[in-house]
């Protein structure tokens, strides 16, 4: 199976343990005043939100291999332990399809803990720098041809950083930045060219 594909037959309900971050309260709290009657102690900390818990679930298995290695199985076993829906609940997983993963919305409104499939996704970045004496040229490139990723943080100017697996194929689990907006930038001595080819979506993962 090519990079980032989820295998056939891949039973969903067999995946790896999922750690929620969540842990048993064990006995009772004393009793203690409440609402306008407490003085002074430590406000309640929160449960993580969705988004955050997916982001964490990867983030604490980056540098690994999680499951059978495939992109698909990282973003599953992430929402899956958040309680949110994934890709089977929106329709049949295949190894090639384009999996949906919530609710569709637009890089200006992107957000850690979203989802981004790619089809024949590739960018291309060109740094040249002129040092006075000199001209220095810094290329990158990247390709995701069947793919599925984490996003980690929005970094601005169409720059994502996402956590993802199997990218390059067979990888484990890292956190990479990649290009969504192409176009020219100059600051100071330095002008960055973005070229960004392929399909993307954009999917916010909805609870179940």
């Amino acid at each position: 199976m090519g990079n980032g594909k989820a295998p056939a037959g891949v039973d969903l309900d067999t995946a790896e343990p999922i750690d929620d971050g969540t842990s048993a309260r064990i006995g009772s709290p004393t009793p203690a005043p409440i609402g306008l009657d407490a003085k002074g102690g430590t406000a309640k900390q929160s449960a993580p939100s969705m988004a955050d818990q997916i982001v964490s679930y990867a983030r604490r298995r980056l540098s690994t291999r999680v499951g059978n290695g495939q992109c698909f199985t990282l973003v599953d076993g992430a929402l899956r332990g958040a309680h949110a829906q994934s890709a089977a609940d929106y329709g049949t997983v295949t190894p090639d399809a384009d999996y949906t993963w919530g609710t569709p919305v637009s890089l200006t409104d992107l957000q850690p803990g979203d989802v981004i499939q790619f089809r024949d996704y590739s960018f291309r970045s060109v740094v040249v720098t002129d040092t006075g004496s000199a001209t220095v040229t810094d290329e990158v490139e990247g390709e995701r041809p069947h793919h599925t990723a984490i996003v980690a943080s929005v970094d601005g100017n169409g720059a994502v950083t996402v956590l993802e697996q199997n990218a390059p194929e067979g990888s484990a689990v890292s956190r990479n930045q990649l290009y969504f907006t192409g176009g020219t930038t100059t600051s100071g001595n330095r002008r960055t060219t973005i070229t960004v080819r392929g399909t993307f979506w954009f999917f916010r993962p909805q609870a179940r």
